[in-house]
């Protein structure tokens, strides 16, 4: 099933403490500010003020950056270019629980996954919930899919994103099998919630040691973007989709994490199914934590696996 141990070792691997401090630290904020129970539109300001960067802060220490905006009718996309001459494209779908993040929050996460893996990133500003339940952010997912492949007609295009962007990538892959459109080369899913009817078994296994969520995180959240459809649906809880004819994937989860398991079972499907399926588990890592934690060790192992991934292809 391909799992992947490892990676390239950290040249200078970091002390105990600094990891045990990171962690720490990212629990104490997470579960501070993005409580239960919080009211979403608050998460939703709150994300924007702690993670939100302009241009042209960015611009300031990294005058080479290029931005250009796009539309695909009513949705906005934002691409970065930190690197020259990309080698692909990467249509990134942001996390937030489907009812936060944007393209403007996710800049700096953008930018950095153009500059590691020598691609031009786009980042559709999808419509959230609640205002915008399911199929909202599949149909707009699918639309700046659509969007790519008629601006970057030769350019090999991956699809990636993390947290609910990973399991929204996730469902972009089978509704691309169902209308018949080409697949991408790949997709690369970070921590992916590919289950909304919060049925893994790491959901209870690891009660305590994910320091952020809770079964009443995923159960509460999952009903802003289900609405009044279905959750065991195939395209809003992938885990249960028909994985056959997929592009290969790489999926990427903390040892620690309650979506564990999310993570796990669509590798397991996936490779059932035929499909080329890679999975890295970080030792001791929390969700999201190559994003969130990139200075440490471990993410710097999962950032070469992702760069060795799309060179591959």
């Amino acid at each position: 099933m391909n799992p992947i141990q490892g990676g390239a070792p950290p040249r200078h691997a970091l002390s105990p403490w600094v990891r045990w401090l990171s962690l720490r630290g990212y629990g104490m904020v997470t579960s501070t500010l993005f409580g239960a129970t919080t009211p979403p539109l608050k998460m939703r300001a709150r994300f924007e003020r702690l993670a939100r960067v302009s241009r042209q802060r960015l611009l300031r220490k990294f005058p080479k950056l290029v931005f250009e905006d796009h539309r695909a009718g009513e949705l906005g996309i934002e691409s970065v270019r930190a690197v020259e001459s990309p080698k692909r494209v990467l249509l990134n779908l942001h996390g937030g629980g489907f009812f936060m993040g944007s393209p403007a929050s996710y800049r700096a996460r953008a930018m950095r996954l153009s500059f590691r893996l020598d691609a031009e990133v786009f980042v559709p500003g999808y419509r959230l919930a609640p205002e915008h339940p399911y199929p909202a952010a599949l149909e707009d997912a699918l639309a700046a899919f659509r969007h790519l492949r008629a601006i970057r007609p030769r350019s090999p295009i991956f699809v990636t994103g993390d947290s609910a962007g990973g399991g929204l990538a996730l469902s972009l892959l089978v509704k691309l099998r169902e209308v018949g459109l080409p697949m991408p080369a790949g997709a690369i899913l970070l921590s992916p919630w590919a289950d909304l009817t919060t049925s893994g078994n790491s959901v209870e296994s690891n009660r305590g040691r994910d320091l952020w969520f809770s079964r009443r995180h995923l159960e509460l959240w999952a009903r802003y973007y289900v609405g009044q459809a279905n959750a065991s649906s195939p395209l809003l809880s992938p885990v249960f989709a028909d994985l056959s004819g997929l592009p290969p994937l790489l999926l990427l989860a903390g040892e620690h994490e309650l979506l564990l398991d999310d993570a796990r079972r669509v590798h397991k499907a996936a490779s059932r199914a035929g499909v080329d399926s890679r999975i890295l588990v970080g030792e001791g890592m929390q969700h999201d934590w190559p994003l969130t934690l990139p200075w440490l060790d471990e993410s710097k192992r999962a950032w070469h696996a992702m760069r060795v991934f799309v060179e591959e292809r």
